[in-house]
């Protein structure tokens, strides 16, 4: 019976962890893409009519926020999973591994719900759901990898910060 020596096992396993990493990637960018979609044709008039509070970012600087925070959380989820360290079962990480995907479907339902819904009201109300959310994920990160509660921090503060700019948008329209 063939077999593969320890050091081709060990080469095999860190493709198996890179493509995982990649696959992680392209999940985060695929939701922000469909945010992108989703609310690139509401900037011009929608978005651009509402009375916004002083806090308010200029436009430009969501994309690059986005496409950080992104490449961060993809980092996040592969070190919490690829390098535990608190000796999570299978079906724990599987379960770490749903709870972040639902995060990304909130986050693309958070796009279609303020630009392609125009609700700025339902939107609130699915970013609180995605802040409790990522506040769990982050408690769970801490505890397998503290590495990746750290590189998840900044998108809970954005998602903190973009609570606020939610929340203004609907006292002040």
């Amino acid at each position: 019976m063939f077999s593969f020596s320890d050091e081709t096992k060990a080469k095999l396993k860190n493709r198996v962890v890179w493509s995982r990493l990649l696959g992680w990637v392209l999940l985060c960018y695929a939701t922000g893409l469909y945010g992108g979609v989703v609310t690139a044709p509401a900037i011009p008039e929608w978005y651009a009519g509402l009375t916004k509070p002083f806090f308010s970012p200029p436009n430009w600087l969501f994309a690059p926020v986005w496409t950080t925070l992104y490449a961060l959380i993809a980092i996040a989820i592969w070190v919490a999973i690829e390098f535990d360290r608190s000796g999570a079962n299978k079906g724990q990480k599987l379960r770490l591994q749903l709870l972040f995907v639902f995060q990304m479907l909130l986050n693309g339902l958070w796009s279609l719900s303020f630009f392609g819904l125009k609700s700025p009201l339902l939107a609130l109300g699915i970013l609180g759901i995605l802040l409790l959310t990522g506040l769990v994920t982050l408690r769970i990160f801490a505890i397998r990898r503290p590495l990746a509660a750290w590189l998840f921090l900044p998108y809970l503060l954005w998602l903190g910060f973009a609570g606020l700019l939610n929340a203004a948008i609907v006292s002040l329209n």
